[in-house]
């Protein structure tokens, strides 16, 4: 009887970029597919004109795995001249699937490699997100069939079953996943936080796996740092979500300025906090187009409002204008305490043009996240030439270090694989006897007598 492959390709000792490939004879899962966040080195997304040969690129720079099966014959022709011993999905053997977890780009950032021909898997309301992000052109459109995963329901992939579960995270449509073959039961958390306002999702499908003798738990570890690494100069206000609303209206309140957020749109909860922010604080809530359009599309009916800020977009905003009125930074001039603006930072000139007496800057897990990125000093050193006051309002998408190791005591795994995060070997379970393996990237295992033994290299 065949044995399932395991394969790590990347991601253990990253934030995002994981994928792993599961194997059972010729039939084979992947999951996720995303790149490692890396805003000093985006090389490829400054070299546009470079867009036809996007997979050659990504695979040149190791920026995606060398995965047999996965891209088109026309994306890697010329790696195939170079003695690339990929196979092409046309020549591809067997089932194989795509999975994606949530559409974070550190977990989707590269489907657009994947060949159309392979069947890629998301949960409804992801593949809704993709296609509102494909309209407002921060995601390519992809001439392809998205397959849709509906909750705790089991798609077949030859002779492995996935089965999706709902995690709360901070974008809509977060999902677990659940891989069973005929000799391994594997459980990959994907990205979840138990500090958000979708606990009992959470709680729901930690009841379902308490039982289920897991053989390997892949566990997100985003937040393990060591104690004595420098932290973010500016620590965040709202240690969960039930704080943000209360803590954003309290810094709002006394200020006779405009009021400034910077967040990360995909977020949709976040944007129907800042309705509810600017209802409490008496301010008119004002959208950058593009978030307003994912505003229209995903939040409930009694929270759509708000308005549009005027800023150049394509034709696709004349959809809003009949529903929303569009604001110019003119009107917003004449009395900037009644309004609460989103502004981010690939538009922060524009605050250029806006009186920014007592304002007040919020950031909200907006882009740049941090001092790691090199336009984070940009955007702090710019706020401080006209004196407003920067707050970081932030909640984290992760569960923190406790919650992470009360779900691996929970569900007791046979081994515990901690992955996405810096510092994987920092994930000690409260159980001293709990088994913790820490697996070489691009590296083949097969579970055999309760461990997880190397076949080859790849």
């Amino acid at each position: 009887m065949a044995k399932t492959e395991v394969t790590f390709w990347q991601g253990l000792r990253t934030i995002g970029g994981n994928i792993i490939e599961i194997c059972h004879g010729k039939d084979r899962v992947i999951f996720d597919f995303g790149l490692v966040y890396d805003p000093a080195g985006s090389l490829l997304e400054q070299n546009m004109h470079r867009k036809h040969k996007y997979v050659h690129d990504l695979l040149k720079l190791d920026m995606i795995p060398h995965i047999d099966g996965l891209y088109q014959e026309r994306d890697i022709k010329e790696l195939l001249k170079d003695n690339e011993q990929l196979i092409t999905a046309e020549n591809n053997e067997g089932d194989l699937a795509v999975f994606i977890s949530h559409l974070h780009i550190d977990h989707m950032g590269a489907i657009r490699a994947i060949s159309p021909d392979v069947p890629l898997y998301m949960s409804e309301t992801s593949v809704d997100m993709y296609k509102a992000l494909e309209a407002i052109g921060e995601e390519p459109k992809l001439h392809r069939k998205f397959n849709t995963l509906k909750h705790e329901e089991t798609v077949k992939i030859g002779s492995i079953k996935v089965t999706p579960y709902r995690v709360d995270h901070d974008i809509l449509g977060a999902l677990s996943l659940f891989i069973e073959t005929p000799d391994l039961k594997i459980l990959y958390s994907g990205d979840l936080r138990m500090h958000g306002k979708n606990r009992e999702w959470n709680e729901k499908w930690l009841d379902t796996f308490r039982d289920k003798n897991v053989d390997i738990l892949l566990m997100e570890g985003t937040t393990f740092r060591p104690e004595d690494e420098e932290t973010e100069k500016t620590e965040a206000l709202c240690e969960s979500e039930l704080d943000f609303t209360k803590v954003v209206s309290n810094l709002i309140a006394e200020k006779t300025g405009i009021a400034l957020c910077n967040i990360y749109h995909r977020n949709i909860e976040r944007i129907e906090q800042l309705v509810d922010v600017a209802t409490s604080v008496n301010r008119k809530l004002v959208l950058e187009p593009e978030t307003a359009y994912l505003a229209e599309q995903f939040l409930p009916e009694n929270k759509k409002d708000f308005l549009i800020v005027d800023l150049p977009t394509d034709n696709w905003l004349k959809d809003l204008e009949e529903k929303y009125e569009i604001i110019s930074f003119e009107t917003i001039n004449e009395e900037t305490r009644k309004y609460f603006l989103q502004n981010s930072f690939h538009h922060i000139v524009e605050l250029l043009d806006l009186r920014l007496h007592d304002a007040i800057y919020l950031h909200a897990n907006g882009v740049p996240l941090g001092d790691f990125d090199p336009n984070y000093g940009k955007m702090l050193a710019f706020l401080e030439h006209f004196n407003v006051p920067f707050y970081s309002v932030g909640v984290s998408g992760h569960a923190t270090p406790e919650d992470v190791l009360d779900i691996v005591e929970q569900i007791k795994p046979t081994i515990l694989i901690p992955w996405h995060s810096h510092y994987p070997e920092l994930m000690k379970p409260l159980d001293k006897n709990q088994k913790v393996f820490l697996p070489e990237e691009k590296t083949t295992y097969i579970f055999q007598e309760n461990n997880l033994q190397e076949i080859k290299n790849n």
